[in-house]
């Protein structure tokens, strides 16, 4: 999803120069939000660890299904 926003914030940005602060913004949001989710996975992983004294596995099930994002959205 990390990058099919950045894709999105690169077109309104190449599209009109006046998004550039906002998406800019936004994508700062987006990517500490993954950090937030990579440090909860991490804490998962230790935690698992910690209970049953094994690794968890590393193919982890990922979706790159992603619902494509409207920034726009309630403009007329």
């Amino acid at each position: 999803m990390y990058n099919a926003l950045f894709r999105e914030f690169l077109t309104y940005m190449m599209e009109d120069p006046r998004n550039i602060t906002a998406c800019m913004h936004l994508h700062f949001i987006a990517k500490n939000i993954e950090r937030m989710g990579d440090h909860a996975t991490g804490i998962a992983e230790q935690v698992i660890y910690l209970t049953t004294g094994e690794l968890p596995d590393d193919a982890r099930p990922k979706s790159e299904s992603v619902t494509r994002v409207n920034l726009n959205e309630g403009e007329d």
